[in-house]
């Protein structure tokens, strides 16, 4: 009997524009099979294979007001299919999650469900929403956990976290990228000036603070010793940045984002506070860049230290010294981008995620 996949996200995922959109997205895509459906809230009408949208305002009212309309959907689709599989995606606040299956699991009783988690959502809530809305996130997490087929994480880090803070044995579904087919020979972006490479949408803080970092901290110790050193930043249209060492070359396409990575004579990434694996990092170990990063963004992944091209430091001074130590490091990391493609391209995650779990 077939198994019929159903993932659900409650923002756009659709043509990726953010970390979180293109796990979410990606992951969508490389599911093991052709009966899959993607089921989204989206503020911009245009159609897609294999995605049904539901266009509302990007608000938390909008949504919380369109998920009834939202289950009716699903369960339509639904309609004459014995073998059901629901992932819903955890990229969004719990409580929408929670909502979704109140509706759905009465009339879809022999359906599994599946709780796809980017990050421990009350650790993000507990550091930056007040008492109530962390309480209420905790019941929410907690009640998922307890009570969907499978409940996902993204390193052994948060399996330990989740099984002290809920008691519950989460399976690991690894973060893993996608990589255009052309990578090999996909030509470097080059500039009369060195540059070194960041990129994340700011709206998520952790990435703001840490743009914030170059720009204000380390960038104008960097240039004291490389004058003609830039800092090219992707990910935003607008950033509230205006130095002139500061290079903001806004929403670029995959093909474009890994022509300004390899480019780069380094990836730097010096946030001080993650909740996830970050994208941004695997994007630039697949792609065999060396690295200077904190430990925060290399948080849940598997660094291998016999492979010399990342580097860690977690001080603002102690970054800078790395950056210019390692300034000519433009050359990729053949060794680097081997072991990490083995362990972190998505088709790969994905397939063996479903064939462990019996799946397909």
């Amino acid at each position: 009997m077939k198994n019929n996949f159903i993932v659900v996200n409650f923002f756009r995922v659709t043509d990726p524009y953010s970390g979180g959109s293109e796990v979410s997205f990606n992951f969508f895509e490389n599911i093991p099979s052709k009966n899959k459906q993607l089921f989204q809230f989206s503020e911009i009408k245009k159609k897609h294979k294999n995605v049904q949208s539901i266009y509302i305002n990007n608000s938390k009212i909008s949504k919380i007001l369109n998920i009834y309309k939202l289950s009716n959907k699903i369960k339509k689709f639904c309609e004459n299919k014995k073998k059901i599989t629901i992932i819903i995606e955890g990229a969004s606040w719990v409580g929408y999650s929670f909502l979704l299956y109140k509706f759905l699991k009465k009339d879809l009783s022999r359906a599994k469900f599946i709780y796809h988690s980017q990050n421990i959502e009350y650790f993000l809530r507990k550091y930056r929403s007040n008492f109530l809305i962390t309480a209420i996130t905790k019941f929410f997490e907690k009640y998922i956990a307890k009570n969907f087929d499978i409940f996902t994480c993204g390193s052994e880090i948060e399996k330990k976290k989740l099984k002290k803070l809920y008691n519950v044995n989460a399976k690991i579904l690894y973060h893993g990228v996608r990589l255009p087919k052309n990578i090999l020979t996909l030509k470097p972006i080059k500039k009369k000036y060195n540059y070194i490479f960041f990129c994340g949408n700011i709206n998520y803080f952790p990435n703001y603070d840490a743009l914030e970092i170059l720009v204000k901290i380390i960038m104008p110790k960097l240039i004291k010793h490389k004058s003609n050193l830039k800092l090219i930043v992707t990910g935003n249209k607008l950033i509230p940045f205006k130095e002139k060492f500061l290079v903001n070359v806004g929403f670029v396409s995959k093909t474009f984002f890994f022509k300004y990575l390899k480019g780069a004579s380094l990836f730097v990434n010096p946030i001080k506070i993650n909740f996830g694996v970050q994208t941004k990092t695997l994007h630039a170990l697949i792609t065999g860049k060396t690295i200077i990063s904190t430990n925060q963004g290399l948080k849940g992944i598997k660094i291998n230290s016999k492979i010399k091209n990342v580097y860690v430091a977690n001080h603002n001074s102690g970054f800078s010294k790395q950056i210019l130590k390692n300034i000519n490091s433009r050359k990729i990391n053949i060794d680097a981008r081997n072991y990490y493609s083995k362990i972190y391209t998505l088709d790969k995650v994905v397939l063996d995620f479903f064939k462990k779990n019996k799946l397909i």
